[in-house]
């Protein structure tokens, strides 16, 4: 061989050795993506210092849950309005809420405003618990398992880290009334801010078909929503 084809050999090696490690490793790869557990630490503690927030929550396929849906505006004191949608004996009931404080009022599609103390009725949805650091959402992310950063999406407009991890039920049930077992999610963190956006939860058919999903949307961080107990 040449000294010339030599040298060319000997570059080219070297040329393909920069590529290939540059494909490895490279600014966009999985290998710059947060690991999961720490991921799901910070969101956490950004949690606990938010004040305020509105959620959705909607159902598809058949899950073995009584709650249906949700739209919420929540407080940190444990303040909340909005409305809910669960299963009782077979058959449909939307109600509208507000809580305050350790009152809960609600109303059906027809009749006025009743109230009962928030303790009776907690076991069908308690919105005071998902700010609740101790039992909600914190709770949530913090007792997490085998959480992995599996891509990156965009949620609202905002990048999105996706975490797939395993959720805790005694957490989970705050959130989703009806579940009695951990339970696979992914979970979608801001980039930037690190706030929770969404989450889909699987959960277990009814019928034993294939699973049904539970999906999760955080908006409106730190809002100062005016929520105080209806007129009667």
């Amino acid at each position: 061989m040449s000294s010339s084809r030599a040298r060319f050999t000997g570059l080219l090696t070297v040329v393909l050795a920069i590529v290939l490690t540059a494909g490895c490793s490279g600014g966009g790869g999985s290998g710059d993506r947060p690991p999961g557990g720490p991921l799901l630490q910070q969101a956490a503690n950004v949690l606990r210092g938010v004040t305020s927030l509105s959620f959705t929550l909607r159902t598809s396929g058949d899950p073995d849950i009584t709650v249906k849906s949700v739209d919420a505006k929540l407080l940190k004191n444990g303040n909340s309005q909005g409305s809910v949608q669960v299963t009782e004996l077979g058959m449909p009931i939307q109600l509208d809420f507000v809580v305050i404080g350790k009152t809960a009022h609600f109303k059906g599609l027809t009749g006025g405003w009743q109230q009962e103390p928030l303790s009776k009725v907690a076991g069908i949805y308690d919105p005071s618990a998902i700010l609740d650091p101790d039992r909600g959402l914190v709770q949530l992310l913090l007792t997490a398992k085998n959480a992995e950063t599996k891509g990156e999406d965009k949620v609202a407009g905002q990048d999105c880290h996706r975490v797939h991890a395993t959720l805790a039920r005694a957490a989970l049930s705050r959130l989703v009334p009806g579940m009695d077992a951990d339970a696979p999610a992914d979970i979608w963190v801001s980039a930037a801010d690190k706030h929770v956006l969404k989450s889909e939860v699987e959960v277990p058919s009814k019928n034993g078909g294939k699973p049904g999903k539970v999906t999760i949307t955080f908006a409106d961080f730190g809002k100062p929503f005016p929520i105080s107990a209806p007129a009667k």
